[in-house]
């Protein structure tokens, strides 16, 4: 940490910390499912607040680690021990955990890297880019299977770098991290084994370790795959080799298949759209140059079959490439930095310019808004419903059930949601019986005229209700805004 604070790049390490954290805080939810109910709903189940019939399908088949839900579980245990019980905060603390985590790597390993650039506006620009780059820190303070594989691989490159740099024999326990760190990974998400594969080869072939630090390396790597193996068996009561369950499950079985084939350039097209034109195409085309000037670096040897690995597999998701992130960055800043040495004209001062306005727009809405948007309904219940029952009626759908699946982790045990099939049935039930504290759940932001009798009171929206000024063409009768009304039958209203 001295070092990092004491380092001419020390004020961009603490805006991005703060950025970091920020995102941390107001980032709620996930941004792919997978990152709730086979993380979080996973964890819930091993604290005894899920039943196993709401947990997402690879729970049967046993394809899912346990080792980051156990991570998961072992915190939100210490929390308890200090009074700590809302789902809300725990959720907090996990990704603020994670962001810390993602930032010190990445803060480590640009000043290792920061040499590598030859004009000092392009080591600003690396290190900016690496933290600051609009899509950084929303990715970076994800608790996923995604980001925890990529930061352990980040980390474990960092100490094999900080072994080879030191080039001392009594450094031991630096390889010994660094095969620790690699099997974890992999048991973090199992498609990292390609980028493994990668570091393996650049660790023969350009760095030509000795057969006994790459041993010491694989003995490591070893010790922590059968921790993961055994906490799998601890998990599902059986013994299990999930990435055997996964591969079968997914590729012979064909599950993963069976979620859409995509063409092999798709990657390409996903990124150009979802980071952003003109962004988007400046990163794409940098990447390919830093390739081509970068050959030998790590970072092209981890990317380069992590990439031809996922371009095979017919089933595509940006979210797939993301272990890569950093040296992606990396790699891309090692092109603009050439770029910035050679071409100095006004037009590319404007051109930069546009650029980092965009950059600081996107990633000032990217790190202030919620990942998903039930988030922030749930966390209003939550509170609403602290110190007494409540009532939700939903209508085809309880207000808890996202792409199929319970959200049983962020449930308050005083909430009752109960299932409508339409309104008629909801006027029904009003009638039926005279309760307080009902609440009515609706996806729109008004409820239908059926209600129209009953005292009511809009109490959630997720949009802030000065917006309703400008509802034009009744634009907000056909949003999903997640509105939730409080409604009486007794002409009260709390």
């Amino acid at each position: 940490m001295r070092e990092l604070i004491r380092s001419p790049y020390a004020k961009i390490f603490l805006l991005g910390l703060l950025v970091f954290i920020t995102a941390a805080f107001f980032s709620m939810g996930y941004h792919q499912p997978d990152e709730h109910f086979q993380i979080l709903e996973f964890c819930n189940y091993k604290l005894g607040r899920s039943p196993a019939a709401d947990l997402a399908l690879e729970f049967r088949t046993q394809s899912r680690p346990t080792l980051q839900p156990y991570i998961a579980y072992a915190i939100i245990k210490g929390l308890s021990t200090i009074g700590i019980e809302n789902p809300f905060t725990w959720a907090f603390v996990l990704r603020l955990l994670t962001a810390i985590s993602a930032w010190f790597v990445i803060c480590k390993l640009s000043l290792l890297f920061v040499n590598d650039f030859a004009a000092e506006k392009g080591k600003k620009i690396f290190i900016q880019m690496s933290l600051l780059l609009w899509f950084v820190p929303y990715l970076c303070v994800r608790f996923s299977s995604e980001n925890l594989s990529a930061i352990t691989l980040l980390y474990a490159i960092y100490f094999l770098l900080s072994y080879l740099k030191q080039n001392a024999q009594n450094k031991i326990a630096l390889l010994v991290l660094t095969g620790l760190l690699l099997g974890f990974s992999f048991f973090f998400r199992f498609q990292i084994a390609s980028a493994i594969i990668g570091l393996i080869a650049w660790i023969v072939f350009v760095k030509k370790m000795n057969w006994k630090e790459i041993s010491v390396i694989t003995v490591a790597g070893i010790v922590s795959v059968a921790i993961c193996v055994f906490l799998d068996y601890q998990f599902y009561g059986t013994a299990e080799i999930t990435p055997y369950n996964y591969f079968h499950y997914n590729f012979i079985e064909g599950k993963l298949a069976g979620s859409g084939i995509d063409p092999w350039w798709s990657y390409f097209q996903f990124f150009i759209i979802q980071a952003v034109p003109p962004i988007s195409i400046l990163l794409l085309l940098s990447f390919i140059i830093g390739l081509y000037k970068k050959p030998t670096s790590v970072f092209s040897f981890c990317i380069i079959p992590f990439l031809i690995f996922h371009i095979l597999i017919g089933h595509k998701e940006m979210r797939f490439l993301f272990p890569m992130l950093f040296g992606f960055i990396y790699l891309t800043a090692i092109a603009i930095d050439a770029g910035v040495v050679k071409y100095k004209s006004k037009i590319m001062q404007y051109a930069f310019i546009i650029v980092v306005v965009i950059n600081i727009t996107l990633l000032a809405y990217r790190t202030l808004a919620p990942a998903q948007e039930a988030m922030k309904c749930y966390e209003f219940l939550y509170s609403y419903a602290r110190d007494k029952q409540v009532t939700v009626l939903c209508k085809e759908r309880s207000i808890y059930r996202l792409v199929g699946w319970e959200v049983n982790f962020f449930k308050s045990p005083n909430v009752n949601a109960v299932v409508m099939k339409n309104d008629d049935e909801i006027v029904d039930y009003l009638h039926k019986n005279n309760s307080q504290n009902v609440l009515i759940f609706n996806e729109r932001s008004t409820l239908d005229t059926v209600f129209n009798s009953f005292p009511k009171k809009r109490i959630y929206c997720l949009l802030p209700e000065w917006m309703d000024k400008f509802d034009f063409n009744k634009w907000e009768e056909r949003a999903r805004l997640w509105s939730i009304y409080e409604i009486s039958n007794n002409g009260k209203l709390n």
